[in-house]
């Protein structure tokens, strides 16, 4: 399902501090103009349809859909929607309700679950606004307006080193987005967009009192599991309703979607409004062979290992479960995707088609004696820096303090003292600006930490490093000292002081001295890791610039060259993709565009009611009073990734006809090059949440305020 961008639960066992040597991928700024648009006419669909609000495509909708929006239709439908941690949700009536995925609420759901009962399993539906359950760490961000300050952000690039453009360029970007804070009261960020072909300034308005209306159980959200997770035909029925409260009343948008009873027909022109988190369709060809071959297989092999100790935490009892499970969940699901992403890239019939587009351009550069002054070394830069990046991956990724939290805190508290002493522009990318005292200011919190699972991460990653490293490399040597991983990860986890937080601020406070004297196994280590590792990290740093300095040169050719007739990467901000509701050919045959109840109780009848196919108790029970014919899922050719889960689903009116909650498998590879011929987007159908909240929960006063009674 295309939920956010990986990241573990904060707090997790596996949520490190960053002080790790993989480089920050700080955008350096090219100085150098954009080009003036040209009427260069754009590449076919390759790029996608994420639009932004700031550049909506009229012409094009009204060319290929007969679709007319105004201003009115677009503001309406931009402050009905709304961002929420790691996913896209949506206002769905007059009294703040909002809907999103229950994937996407997993951590209110379960922060809002009384000790003895797990909503996860049982679900969960209020009776009455005094019933819903606040959420912890929950909130809601409204876009409120943006403004191009592509200008604003240039004027201040005068470096002519990697390094002090980027410098500039965080010192622009802080001084507009503070500006923008103090002016509006607002929250402010500064998007980069084509990769610094342009920018813009987005203004928020944050709610941050949002609570749980209702949840169905995790057996039917999530029905199939992992073996359906990423296809199509589905059953699910993944949404969650919370609502946003001001001053402890329901809020009262004046922009929320109306419902449509009739929901997505086939053939139907509708629009997912939501928040997309990465894609990487202005990589280069030498970028996109740095993933396949290098980058994606060491992170899939990093979610083995967490998966299968997570695994193993969460058999010890009940307890554990409950513990883990987001973060299985989480971690599987991330896997898959990253499998997902990874075919695109091997796929030869795909990458043909970016190589073809790739030299076209190059080719259209160098033809001009002032485009190819400016942008015409940039593809052979950044392939040189991607293939000096290759080589010394593998002690970039573990010249480091990774695995264990305890191992991170030890490398956090050596290094504080170093890098503070230095200027900002050498100092490793996770220590520039406000960075250090964030890594500080995490140090020092307070932690619970499991000796028992902290060995066990740390013992995973040594296992792994004394596998791919040669047997006589530094960092064994100092890490391993001739021990097995297991003892190793024994002797540094139950030596130290680190787990008291008062001990890890001694060390902090008594600065480079304290560090220095201090007998602490983990902080020894770290000590003799940090002189290994930085030189790695160092050069890792100034090729992460390089690299992203000259694809800054590019995303500003190619804006150059064709304008906002593409739409940028997906920056986890607000976009709207245009789509028809379709089905597609698939293994011999045709998948259609809606799934039923019919095959929702069908599926789970040819697999014997077992896991993951098992449908609740609550829906058989209560089968006899469902409209089978109602449908429950469908796709279409939206534009949508990781980030989109949570996204409405709306019509020409601007009504809701579903809720995306997945892709199919074949959608992965469009995270690098964008194609609808049998990608698809996978929603929940507005006619199966209006049955589902009437006759299996019983909650006739949700579908009432949904449907507008």
């Amino acid at each position: 399902m295309p939920s956010s961008p990986f990241r573990l639960p904060k707090g997790s066992a596996f949520a490190l501090v960053l002080v790790t040597l993989t480089p920050a991928a700080v955008p350096a700024v090219a100085q150098v103009a954009a080009p003036p648009a040209t009427s260069t006419s754009a590449p076919g669909k390759e790029f996608g349809t994420m639009w932004t609000f700031d550049a909506p495509p009229l012409d094009y909708w009204k060319r290929t859909y007969n679709f007319n929006a105004d201003q009115a239709w677009l503001d309406h439908v931009r402050l009905a929607a709304v961002r929420i941690p790691g996913c896209s949700a949506s206002f769905v009536s007059s009294r703040g309700l909002v809907m999103t995925n229950h994937h996407c609420a997993r951590a209110c759901i379960s922060s809002a679950s009384p000790k003895d009962t797990n909503y996860q399993r049982t679900g969960f539906v209020s009776q009455s606004l005094a019933d819903e359950r606040k959420c912890s760490a929950m909130y809601a961000d409204q876009l409120q307006s943006f403004e191009d300050v592509t200008a604003r952000i240039r004027s201040k690039i005068k470096g002519t080193t990697s390094g002090a453009q980027v410098e500039q360029r965080t010192k622009a970007i802080a001084e507009v987005t503070d500006e923008c804070v103090k002016a509006t009261g607002l929250r402010c960020e500064v998007v980069t967009l084509y990769q610094g072909g342009a920018y813009s300034l987005y203004r928020y308005k944050r709610y941050l009192d949002v609570r749980l209306v209702m949840a169905p159980e995790e057996d039917i959200s999530f029905y199939g599991g992992d073996p359906d997770n990423f296809t199509y035909p589905r059953y699910d029925l993944d949404m969650t309703f919370l609502r946003v409260y001001e001053n402890d009343a329901p809020f009262q948008p004046k922009d929320y979607f109306k419902w449509s009873e009739k929901g997505a027909e086939e053939g139907e022109l509708v629009f997912v409004v939501g928040n997309p988190g990465s894609t990487g369709r202005l990589n280069t060809i030498s970028q996109m062979d740095f993933l396949r071959d290098v980058q994606y297989p060491a992170t899939l092999s990093g979610f083995d290992r967490q998966i299968g100790i997570l695994k193993e935490l969460s058999a010890r009892n009940e307890d554990a479960k409950r513990q883990f499970e987001n973060q299985i969940f989480s971690i599987e699901n991330a896997r898959k995707a990253t499998i997902g992403y990874r075919s695109g890239l091997v796929d030869s019939a795909i990458t043909a088609r970016k190589r073809a587009f790739e030299s076209d351009f190059r080719k259209r550069v160098m033809a001009d004696a002032a485009l190819r002054s400016k942008y015409g070394g940039a593809w052979d830069a950044t392939a040189a820096a991607q293939r000096q990046l290759a080589s010394i991956n593998k002690q970039v990724r573990y010249y480091g303090f990774a695995g264990s939290q305890l191992l991170n805190l030890a490398g956090g508290i050596v290094r504080l003292p170093s890098q503070g002493a230095l200027p900002d522009s050498l100092r490793l990318p996770q220590y520039r600006g406000q960075q250090g005292t964030a890594i500080r200011n995490q140090i020092l919190n307070e932690v619970a930490f499991d000796k028992e699972v902290e060995k066990l991460l740390l013992a995973s990653q040594l296992t792994a490093a004394r596998k791919e490293l040669p047997a006589n490399d530094p960092f064994l040597r100092i890490v391993l000292a001739g021990r097995s991983p297991e003892v190793a990860a024994e002797a540094l986890i139950e030596g130290t002081k680190l787990t008291d937080v008062q001990a890890r601020r001694a060390l902090v406070e008594g600065g480079a001295a304290a560090v220095a004297a201090s007998t602490d196994p983990l902080i020894v280590l770290a000590r003799k890791i940090d002189p290994l590792g930085r030189p790695f990290a160092m050069r890792a740093a100034r090729l992460a610039d390089v690299s992203s300095a000259n694809a800054e040169k590019i995303g500003q050719a190619l804006f150059g060259a064709y304008g906002q007739a593409l739409p940028p990467d997906a920056t986890f901000t607000l976009r709207i993709s245009d789509g028809l509701v379709k089905g597609y050919p698939y293994n011999g045959t045709l998948a259609p565009y809606k799934t039923s109840l019919f095959g929702l109780f069908a599926r789970g009848a040819e697999f014997n009611q077992q896991p993951p196919f098992r449908i609740p108790d609550r829906w058989m029970q209560r089968q006899a009073r469902l409209d089978m014919t109602t449908p429950l899922n469908f796709v279409s050719t939206n534009d949508i990734i990781g980030g989109n889960s949570g996204s409405p689903v709306i019509n020409r009116n601007a009504e809701v006809v579903g809720l995306i909650f997945d892709g199919n498998i074949e959608s992965l590879p469009n995270r690098f090059i964008f194609t609808d011929e049998i990608a698809r987007s996978v929603s929940v159908h507005s006619r199966g949440i209006v049955e589902a909240l009437r006759k299996v929960y019983e909650s006739p006063r949700i579908a009432d305020e949904l449907v507008g009674r």
